[in-house]
């Protein structure tokens, strides 16, 4: 449900965000299909089965963001879903990191 909708945030921010999205659920041709299915081309998709990605940021379930400055060592709190509430709060978000 909310793939194109990450795809289409992720079009019309490109030069603000670069949104990252992190498989781990499933299997790699799983996620593989995923990203064909949906046409989620603008987000950098990657990869980590062992999920040491997701317990580093404190990620626990689908649908999970963070915003993170350039470095990678600071961020929000975890916000779930994608809704426009939360599309909004990353807009918001962005100041404190530039």
């Amino acid at each position: 449900r909310e793939a194109p909708h990450v795809e289409q945030f992720a079009r019309e921010h490109i030069n603000e965000i670069q949104v990252i999205g992190m498989g781990a659920q499933d299997s790699f041709n799983l996620a593989l299909s995923f990203v064909t299915d949906f046409g989620v081309t603008t987000p950098t998709m990657v990869w980590d089965p062992s999920f040491t990605t997701w317990r580093q940021y404190g990620i626990n379930v689908n649908s999970s963001m963070i915003l993170l400055n350039g470095e990678l060592t600071e961020g929000t709190q975890t916000l779930n879903g994608f809704n426009s509430a939360q599309q909004q709060r990353i807009i918001d978000a962005l100041d404190q990191f530039t």
